[in-house]
């Protein structure tokens, strides 16, 4: 059962594992004038790692809190170095709250495993598993168009990771996501199982930066075509080809973080074969399993950086 109902207590409690995505392809557009958005058009794929989502239920009048740690092997969880009111996962909490007109008091608790601000959308799967959970504990009966347009409202990426609980697991269908992430069309053909290795840096992107990158890069680019048919192309040939993938935001995400041209590079002549760029960066992933003398190595050899070997879901 995704909601726990225990009768001596009358607690009910909501869990799930939140799983993070990678952007196997990613076309970006111009931004629009009118929105100030940049019209998107992405492959994208859950990933075997996930963050620990947990909500349980507070008697009426007695207010919320909010726990979000870093889990560790040793069990000894370190908190976030950030506000948790500040959290995507509070602001999940109040747009449900806005949007059904009264207070749900809950305690939220969250243990991250996700790289943040690495292209993975651990925020946007945690907002997901938040809107997601409290329609399930309260019996709140909002429709699927009304959880995505509340997601809608808190980021581009959180409408992709609200479709798909199963089994107390959040994991969404790999879809192409267009316009600003509020077109989703789920694709039949999955890779369950396929290996996937994250090489996460000690360094991070800051997402806004690298759209005004963006915005400076595609400024001497006149003659520039939105590739949202190469998209839909790669993401429908029914095949994982390394070749094929790209980013559009990978050029920018280098020009705000420099180091991430040399880090990718040197990983890229290590494995000898293409390594990409998930959203925004940092997080760089290559398709199949580095094997752990080389993620070893890659560690070794760059200070503070993570591999993770992990497969598509």
């Amino acid at each position: 059962m995704d909601v726990e109902h225990t009768q001596k207590d009358q607690v009910r409690v909501f869990r799930t594992l939140a799983h993070a995505k990678v952007n196997l392809a990613l076309a970006v557009d111009r931004v629009d004038a009118s929105s100030g958005m940049h019209p998107i058009c992405s492959w994208m794929h859950a990933i075997d790692l996930c963050d620990e989502v947990e909500i349980t239920q507070r008697s009426a009048g007695s207010g919320s809190g909010y726990s979000i740690v870093w889990a560790s092997e040793t069990g000894e969880d370190e908190p976030v170095a950030w506000e948790p009111e500040g959290d995507l996962v509070c602001r999940a909490h109040r747009a449900v709250e806005s949007m059904v007109g009264r207070g749900l008091d809950v305690q939220i608790s969250v243990r991250k495993s996700i790289p943040a601000g690495g292209g993975l959308g651990g925020g946007s799967a945690d907002a997901a598993g938040v809107l997601v959970g409290l329609n399930e504990l309260f019996g709140l009966k909002l429709t699927q168009n009304q959880l995505v347009g509340l997601a809608l409202g808190l980021g581009s990426d959180i409408p992709f990771f609200v479709d798909g609980l199963v089994s107390g697991r959040l994991i969404p269908r790999p879809a192409v996501v267009e316009g600003v992430g509020d077109r989703i069309t789920c694709l039949e053909q999955r890779f369950d199982g396929a290996p996937l290795t994250l090489v996460v840096p000690s360094f991070g992107c800051h997402t806004g930066k690298v759209y005004g990158a963006f915005d400076e890069l595609v400024a001497n680019e006149p003659g520039r075509v939105f590739r949202e048919d190469r998209v839909r192309t790669i993401a429908r040939s029914g095949e994982l080809n390394a070749s094929a993938l790209f980013n559009d935001l990978a050029p920018a995400a280098e020009r705000v973080s420099p180091e991430l041209v040399e880090f990718r590079r040197s990983i890229s002549v290590l494995l000898d074969q293409p390594v990409h760029v998930s959203g925004s960066g940092s997080t760089l992933f290559v398709l199949g399993d580095v094997g752990e003398g080389i993620a070893r190595d890659i560690e070794t050899r760059h200070e503070g950086c993570r591999v993770i070997r992990t497969c598509l879901r």
